[in-house]
């Protein structure tokens, strides 16, 4: 009988650091849900992922169901200019993920039979499919190399994978023994019809039970997710492992949004019994304009730095450059950080550069942070002015939100070297600003980071500063260049 091979792997490097974060953000996230949740909160959540699981999940699988149609159709409405197929899979999707949270609940072990009935309820009322078998006829997986065993195996493969998962689950992080089973299953393709949504699910199964939130994997992942399939088919199921990592994080990002929101709105509650709830849905309207002015700012200096490299790869063939892109902050997000509030997934751009003749490579990350700064009380003619305890009087401004940059070279975070001078990107009004290392004076602007010059604003030119930027760091890490000439 053909057999699985497991797949042999290192978990080193940029990987075994982020399953380690992985397992910080998730503790830290479930401290706070074991604190206990507001009933109302946990049904929002529970309903927001439940409807973005089942519509992508889904549309993974080619339902035609908009987000919004799908919503309405877990509400209990009929959408006529849909085809019965695509609302009769929503919901038996959504009743397979509500029985799955129920057998959590209870405690129910990951077994074949829970397998048989998720299948199932993933697969009722489906007309010609019988749900909870495993199928009777050699199947083939569209655009793929890989031919699934016959079908006479298929018992046999399966009891072999639970028989491996529960000798071995001790020896690897949840996440990676999660991806090798998903591809495990799917590998099998045990089913006539409903492999993937069900392998998702049984994903989630085994998460949940090791306490790890729900992966969603989107439509837009779609290509990314089957990408990571046909390389496990080959053995590296690595990029599988680095995509399900990239999604737990994004659900805990969910739950963090919900939670804080939650929180601000208790904690408004309380502070203006007496004010109404318009005003401060208007409150919230004044920063969502400023939101929208400052994403679309910072979008700017992505664009500009995406448009540096891609003008100069070409002349440096001994380098090699690559950016990763993470998900813009959400308005929750933004309103998160500005009120101090925990929020995890704060990278934003991340900038490799590797050098293969000295196998020398370092990534800048771009992350944001909460920015605010308390300078002293001035009046007219009037400095170091005390309070009567002698104590120096200073103002607080009001809290900002910027892109910081730092080095990460052999898995540890590092300050740039001095001779680089940006040390964040933020907004001015509408405009795009930079703080910048003033090289003549040295001393040190309070609230500035990693420097030993004075920080100031910069507005003018930031094609410039950026170009300043790619200049620098090429010259002080990779000895391209002039680090004195100008852009």
């Amino acid at each position: 009988m053909q057999k699985y091979e497991i797949p042999e792997f290192n978990i080193d490097g940029d990987l075994k650091e982020s399953l380690d974060n992985i397992e910080k953000v998730i503790d830290d996230l479930n401290t706070r849900r074991d604190k206990g949740l507001d009933t109302e909160l946990e049904k929002k959540l529970k309903k927001h992922l439940l409807i973005s699981r089942v519509y992508n999940s889904n549309a993974i699988e080619g339902n035609k169901l908009s987000l919004r149609e799908t919503e309405l159709i877990l509400d209990g409405m009929v959408i006529n200019d849909r085809p019965l197929k695509d609302e009769i899979e929503a919901r038996s999707l959504a009743n397979a993920t509500e029985y799955l949270y129920q057998l959590i609940d209870g405690r129910e072990p990951l077994t074949r039979r829970t397998l048989l009935e998720l299948h199932g309820l993933v697969m009722a009322d489906v007309p010609t499919i019988e749900g909870g078998k495993f199928r009777n006829e050699e199947v083939k997986i569209k655009e793929s190399d890989h031919v699934p065993p016959p079908f006479l195996t298929v018992s046999d493969h399966v009891d072999l994978l639970f028989q491996w998962m529960n000798r071995n689950s001790h020896k690897y992080p949840p996440l990676v023994m999660g991806s090798i089973l998903h591809h495990w299953l799917t590998w099998i393709h045990p089913f006539s019809d409903g492999n993937g949504r069900t392998a998702r699910l049984f994903l989630d199964f085994y998460l949940l039970q090791k306490g790890y939130p729900e992966v969603i994997v989107k439509i837009a992942d779609r290509d990314n997710y089957y990408n990571a399939l046909i390389d496990a088919d080959k053995g590296n199921v690595l990029p599988l492992i680095e995509l399900f990592s990239e999604k737990v994080r994004q659900t805990v990002t969910v739950y963090e949004e919900f939670i804080n929101e939650n929180e601000r709105q208790t904690a408004w509650r309380e502070k203006y019994k007496e004010i109404s709830e318009e005003t401060y849905l208007k409150a919230k309207e004044t920063y969502s304009f400023e939101y929208e002015v400052w994403k679309n700012q910072v979008s700017v200096f992505k664009v500009l730095l995406k448009e540096c490299v891609s003008g100069i790869q070409d002349y440096l063939p001994q380098l090699r450059f690559s950016i990763k892109e993470y998900d813009p902050l959400t308005f929750s997000q933004y309103l998160d950080i500005l009120e101090d509030r925990k929020v995890t997934n704060t990278w934003y751009l991340n900038l490799n550069i590797f050098e293969p003749a000295r196998h020398f490579g370092i990534t800048f990350i771009f992350y944001f942070e909460r920015f605010k700064y308390s300078r002293p009380v001035e009046i007219i003619g009037q400095h170091n002015i005390t309070d009567p305890n002698g104590k120096r009087l200073t103002k607080d401004s009001k809290p900002q939100i910027k892109l910081y940059v730092s080095a990460r070279r052999n898995q540890k975070s590092q300050d740039l070297l001095p001779d680089i001078d940006l040390v964040n990107i933020g907004t001015w009004g509408e405009q795009l600003s930079f703080g910048i290392r003033s090289r003549s004076s040295k001393s040190v602007r309070s609230g500035a980071k990693n420097t030993n010059a004075r920080v100031v604003t910069v507005r003018e030119n930031p094609g410039k500063v950026v170009r300043n930027f790619i200049d620098q760091i090429l010259a002080c890490y990779f000895s391209v260049g002039d680090i004195h000439k100008k852009a």
